[in-house]
């Protein structure tokens, strides 16, 4: 029993001590050597197979066997594969059994160049991956290892595994360089990790991609990176149309980009979900041209951002954000804080509340920000034909403007709730009205600083914006100012607006005591024409920006106009008035005379009995069929032009100066009744003058000493009955 005993014992400890020396050791053997050589080669017939001695081994945790052999001969066609190691599982049944199985391979590679990998990459299937790796790829190494399971003889399922080092690609103009990353792929899915490097100017610091393609594709991942873009760099992501615009674009940035995309058999894209959030740490953009923009009186001709944090949320189906804060430079002026939401959907949603120290202007009610921060913040949505601006205000100081639901549908103004405007002046209120648009059309408020208004009314609109505005109109205003001391006190008004242009109106305004501005509109039923008339007892208030009748003071001054929109016939007479700020000829030519003298040494301005000017208009010419004026130093005949389009101006005329000379002339016996006609605005001696140019560049001839034409004599007398 003993004997029995150690026997059992001996031979337990010989098998113990041989399978710790075979799990070590191993035994080395050529016997697996034509099995293994079969089972590598058996889906690939173009390779040869020369395997050195095999040592085989035990694998005590999972009781199996295991061969390995180191540094084997392989090549595939004509090209040698650098293999460090061979490892293969024997199942344990079979060998028990004598019919040896392998039912697992480990072959792992040494790094190998990329264009040694070419060399065998060629002879794979025709794939886009394939036609990327032979064209795209330029440099690099890579090593992997490939674990096969095998069932019945067949490959049952795979994982390829390694790292790449130094890649350097070059695909559209997207350039990959030092790239490396760890990846390992299996039957269906795969993942990259450990990723870094240089793709086209973003350089990458970490990140992440699996995919999965066990029913349809699908990617997902996350990618942590620095960038410093410029305008070249940009233009490979994007259309180079979007760049046009530019002469310069410079983006420095960090980003992390989390993506879910999936793809279907086709590999079409049908589901995506991108997250990306960073910051902007400072970027440059620099417009080839200015960038005109209505109220803002310099344009754009740069924008930076620095400091700015952005989130954007992209996916299918849902709701796109984008969230940009921090500080913005407009026009290379000091910083200023932003925030811009963009929410998009059906409709787009945009959210925006900034600081504004650029000028804006805003003539209509004498606005103006210059050296002022004006916080600006609007909420609109936009839809394919329609902007619904949900509000939109402008505060500085004391200073408010705000518009509440404005609707534009095909960029014409269908209705909006009001506009609230009170601005400030030099300290003093100059605003101070609401418009709504109900059931009609309604302006109301203590105060309208009407400085611009003549101005504003004389530029040409051809814009449909208001052509669905048809409405009934009501305007009540306690007090319109302007740049004279004359202020319009009381002034109403009530008609109608059809096609964004008043249709009819009768209004009524005071200045003062006895002094009041009546203004009436009506159309005329046969030639569909509108008949507009304004009198009033001050009209330097209306006149005030025109340089000829600048320093008008006193008169009375009574227009005509009978227009459509082609087309327009207008009449101007002013009576009993006075220029302080003449033109420079004319205050030239009114010291010839005794009474301009005077007028100029007094300082009231030149005097003038009347003034009647006939003007014709169309789209392409303004014509001064006559300017005909009166006064006690001198009168003035002229006639003209001026071009829409190119703003030609050509005028010719006479002026007579010195009446009272020449009504001293007229005295003379027998001489005076030949040569000097004694009507009133008459004189022998006068100037003839043509001025022909643009506004900026008007040449001026003038004949200083001539008889007048019968021409004159003629208006003169007509004038004078």
């Amino acid at each position: 029993m003993r004997i029995f005993f150690l026997s059992i014992l001996s031979i337990s400890f010989l098998i113990f001590f041989s399978l710790i020396y075979l799990s070590i050791f191993g035994y080395e053997t050529e016997k697996f050597n034509s099995l293994l050589e079969s089972k590598i080669s058996l889906n690939e017939p173009n390779a040869r197979i020369d395997l050195n001695k095999i040592k085989i081994k035990v694998d005590l945790k999972k009781l199996g066997f295991f061969i390995t052999t180191s540094k084997p001969k392989i090549k595939y066609y004509e090209t040698n594969l650098n293999v460090k190691k061979i490892k293969a599982n024997i199942n344990f049944k079979s060998f028990l059994t004598g019919s040896t199985e392998i039912d697992k391979i480990y072959i792992s590679f040494e790094e190998t160049d990329i264009q040694e990998v070419k060399k065998i990459i060629k002879y794979f299937k025709p794939s886009n991956l394939k036609k990327f790796f032979l064209n795209e790829v330029k440099t690099g190494s890579i090593s992997f290892n490939v674990d096969l399971n095998l069932k019945n003889n067949e490959i049952s399922n795979y994982e390829i595994n390694g790292y790449v080092k130094n890649l350097f690609a070059l695909f559209k103009n997207i350039e990959i360089n030092n790239s490396s990353f760890i990846y390992s792929i299996k039957e269906n899915y795969g993942e990259i990790d450990n990723l870094r490097g240089l793709i086209s100017g973003f350089q990458i610091n970490s990140g992440f991609v699996k995919f999965d393609n066990s029913n349809s594709l699908s990617l997902n991942g996350e990618i942590k990176s620095n960038f410093n873009l410029s305008k070249k760099e940009i233009g490979n992501f994007f259309d180079e149309k979007i760049l046009e615009n530019f002469n310069t674009v410079k983006i420095n940035s960090s980003l992390t980009n989390l993506f879910n995309l999936e793809f279907d058999k086709t590999l079409k894209l049908i589901n995506y979900k991108i997250k990306a959030s960073g910051v902007i740490k400072n970027s440059s953009l620099n417009f080839k041209d200015i960038i005109k923009i209505d109220f803002l009186k310099n344009g754009v001709e740069s924008l930076n951002f620095e400091k700015t944090e952005f989130k954007i949320d992209y996916n299918k189906g849902e709701n796109k954000n984008i969230y940009l804060s921090g500080l913005y430079k407009l026009n290379n002026k000091q910083s200023q804080k932003f925030e811009f939401k963009n929410v998009l959907s059906k409709l787009q949603k945009i959210y925006i509340n900034l600081d504004f120290n650029d000028e804006i202007s805003i003539p209509i009610i004498n606005f103006n920000s210059k050296n002022k921060i004006v916080n600006f913040n609007t909420d609109l949505e936009i839809g394919e034909k329609s902007i619904n601006l949900k509000r939109i205000s402008l505060k500085e100081n004391k200073n408010f403007i705000e518009i509440n639901k404005m609707l534009i549908k095909n960029k014409q103004l269908k209705n909006f709730d009001n506009i609230i405007v009170k601005t400030f002046k030099d300290n003093k209120l100059n605003n101070n009205f609401s418009v709504l648009l109900n059931d009609k059309l309604e302006i109301k408020g203590s105060k309208y600083d009407a400085s611009n208004l003549t101005n504003f009314l004389d530029k040409r609109d051809n814009s449909k914006f208001l052509n669905d505005v048809n409405k009934e109109i009501s305007i009540n205003i306690s007090e319109i100012t302007n740049n004279f001391s004359e202020k319009i006190s009381n002034f109403s008004l009530i008609g109608s607006v059809k096609r964004g242009k008043f249709n009819k109106i009768i209004s009524k305004g005071k200045f003062y005591k006895d002094k009041y501005i009546d203004i009436s509109l009506r159309e005329d039923e046969i030639s569909k024409m509108k008949i507009l008339e304004v009198y009033s007892d001050l009209p330097g208030p209306l006149l005030k920006n025109y340089n000829f009748f600048k320093g008008l003071s006193g008169g009375k001054l009574l227009f005509n106009s009978y227009y459509n929109s082609q087309k327009s016939n207008s009449n101007l007479i002013v009576e009993n008035f006075k220029v302080k700020d003449a033109p420079n000829i004319v205050k030239l030519l009114s010291l010839a005379d005794f009474g301009g003298m005077a007028d100029a040494m007094s300082g009231e301005g030149l005097s003038f009995d009347k003034l009647e000017m006939k003007i014709e208009k169309n789209d392409n010419i303004l014509n001064l069929r006559e300017l005909y004026a009166i006064g006690p130093s001198i009168s003035v005949l002229m006639e003209g032009y001026v071009e829409s389009k190119t703003d030609l101006v050509s005028l010719r005329g006479t002026m007579v100066p010195a009446k009272t000379l020449n009504k001293f002339l007229s005295k003379v016996p027998i001489v005076g009744d030949i040569l000097i006609p004694k009507e009133i605005g008459e004189g022998l001696f006068g100037i003839s003058f043509k001025m022909k140019g643009t506004p900026d560049n008007i040449k001026t001839t003038v004949n200083p000493i001539k008889s007048l034409t019968p021409r004159f004599i003629q208006k003169a007398l007509k004038r004078t009955k």
